[in-house]
């Protein structure tokens, strides 16, 4: 099959201020300059009262960095010589005259420096003229958050000075709508106001989803300290959880479909530019990099993960070809269709069939009854002293109740965390790993030393162990006092669920992990602790990036050591060998 090679600039491609200098250096500079021909512009996250904040979720901590990030998107539009548009897409922040006044004031530094395109939330701020006539040579976006997808929004927002409508990505799944949208689309250009249509392609969030809004609410009214979404415990009823239960959630995202034929179809039909995403996820900035090689290389398939669906591709009613047409109308309504679910049965039936794995089920369900402070954990019951919440040692109560948990608490310290894990949960056997090399651990937060004070923590484990056998405990628990590197775990008992608090400087954690993982069971819950602090989360990854991770969880909190959430913050990880 022929395509039409198209030489425009039809990608919209993010400038991600988490990349590293190197790889900014030696792969991402590199790459925007051999595809500029197809880049229509660079866009990038913009920090600036009254915009400190936005959808994506993430900060910048300081002033100095949020301005060292348009520093650099600066110095990638002056490499590339690709056009830069910085983003403010913050509806919560308030529509009124000092904030339009601020902005105004605080972009000037952006438009001298050369960018003359933006992203805007607010109509009314366009309609006053004050920007048009402050920066005469801006171009104005609005923001896919306004979800705008009638012809007479569009029309609208084209008289008040937008030049380039970001379309609500549901409209992807209704091409009866799309004449409509270039009848506007035309009548705007008859009025002269000319307009360009923008598609966000490949975000991989579900179509119709009931929770987006509140997601970006939410993270566009956080402030300071607070978790992002995802990393907050609230995100535990989204599709975070939905990914994982339903097999067809793939099949239901608002991406564009896999097929290139059908992304001209959009160019032929009113869209002028692919959004792509990337802007705060690194690996999906990667994927979008891969989108636009395969359309320089006019391949057939933008997303080759869809091949696992097309079998039987060259049967005319196989069910991926009947998905993909169903689709062009279907405006995501998923409760009078369900063809997705027939689409995933067809795949199980012809290979081999992928089950869940139980473990992500259990987290799931560790965390829910952690969140709602319930397992067979009892703190009124519990006096052991140690750094860490009742919600995390719910949690780990919660992962070990299951028989044939072999459950290692790796850095048990006085083992606050493995007697909560073990408490009223039979037949657990378990590993207290610590060498015990450091004297007393005090908090990071002055004002709850006191409460932690102890002279030899060595000492108070075994008072605690005792008092568990004393109690009735029956877990066969194994004290190992000795480095983790030196430590080897039974082979007849690998473990299942691991508690990593350990050393969290990366030169020792990430051989850490990895001795652990060498000697773990087939599949495995890895729970990192203190997942707030600076570099965990980089460090486990680093470990787990050969690794066949088959679920992760990020949970953050706003105080540190907080005991009456999940103290500083844990990462869980499902890792099959």
């Amino acid at each position: 099959m022929s395509h039409t090679i198209l030489t425009k600039e039809v990608f919209s491609l993010p400038i991600n201020p988490k990349l590293d200098p190197d790889y900014l250096e030696g792969e991402f500079i590199p790459f925007l300059k051999k595809y500029k021909h197809l880049i229509y512009d660079l866009y990038f996250t913009s920090r600036m009262p009254p915009f400190m904040q936005d959808a994506m979720g993430d900060t910048f901590r300081t002033t100095k960095s949020a301005q060292a990030a348009a520093t650099n998107a600066l110095a990638i539009s002056e490499a590339t010589d690709i056009p830069l548009s910085a983003t403010f897409n913050n509806i919560w922040v308030r529509p009124d005259q000092k904030n339009l006044d601020l902005w105004i004031q605080n972009f000037k530094f952006l438009y001298d420096a050369g960018v003359r395109t933006v992203t805007l939330p607010h109509t009314s701020w366009v309609l006053t003229g004050q920007i048009q006539k402050e920066y005469p040579e801006l171009k104005i976006k609005n923001t896919i958050l306004r979800e705008v997808v009638k012809p007479n929004e569009i029309v609208s927002l084209a008289s008040a000075g937008f030049y380039y409508i970001n379309l609500d990505r549901d409209i992807m799944r209704d091409r009866d709508a799309f004449k409509r949208l270039n009848d506007a689309k035309q009548y705007c250009a008859d009025k002269g106001n000319p307009i360009l249509y923008s598609l966000l392609v490949n975000e991989k969030c579900w179509g119709g989803c009931p929770i987006m809004p509140e997601h970006y609410q939410y993270n566009s009214t956080r402030t300071g300290t607070e978790p992002q979404y995802f990393n907050s415990e609230i995100s535990r009823i989204s599709c975070s959880r939905w990914d994982e239960y339903d097999p067809a959630t793939e099949l239901k995202a608002a991406n564009l479909p896999p097929w290139r034929e059908d992304w001209q179809w959009y160019l032929d039909n009113g869209i002028d530019v692919f959004k792509l995403h990337g802007r705060e996820n690194a690996l999906r900035l990667r994927e979008s990099m891969d989108i636009i090689e395969r359309w320089d290389n006019d391949d057939e398939i933008m997303f080759p993960e869809f091949s696992k669906y097309m079998v039987d591709l060259d049967v005319p009613d196989a069910p991926i070809n009947i998905w993909r047409d169903k689709i062009k109308t279907c405006k995501f309504d998923c409760w009078d269709c369900n063809y997705c679910e027939s689409v995933v049965e067809s795949k199980l039936k012809k290979q081999k069939r992928e089950k869940m794995n139980p473990l992500v089920d259990r987290v799931i369900r560790a965390i829910d009854g952690a969140t709602d402070n319930n397992s067979n954990f009892d703190p009124k019951d519990f006096n052991i002293t140690g750094l860490s919440s009742t919600k995390v040692r719910h949690l780990l109560n919660n992962l070990c109740n299951e028989r044939g948990t072999v459950y290692a608490d790796v850095g048990c310290y006085m083992g606050s965390t493995l007697f909560a894990a073990v408490m009223r949960n039979d037949n657990v056997k378990a590993y207290a790993i610590d060498d015990f090399a450091n004297a007393a651990v005090t908090p990071m937060r002055k004002e709850l030393r006191k409460d932690y004070e102890v002279e030899d923590p060595a000492e108070q484990f075994v008072k605690n162990f005792n008092d568990y056998k004393k109690a009735g405990g029956d877990c066969a628990i194994g004290l190992v006092m000795r480095p983790l590197a030196e430590t080897r775990f039974n082979p007849e008992y690998p473990p299942n669920v691991i508690f990593y608090d350990a050393e969290n400087e990366p030169k020792f954690m990430i051989p850490n992990l990895q001795h652990i993982h060498d000697q773990a069971d087939a599949s495995y819950v890895l729970v990192v602790d203190d997942a707030n602090f600076d570099g965990v989360v980089a460090a486990t990854d680093e470990f787990a990036k050969d690794k066949n991770v088959v679920y992760k969880r990020l949970i953050t909190t706003e105080t540190p050591e907080d005991a009456d959430d999940w103290w500083n913050g844990v990462y869980i990880l499902v890792i099959q060998r």
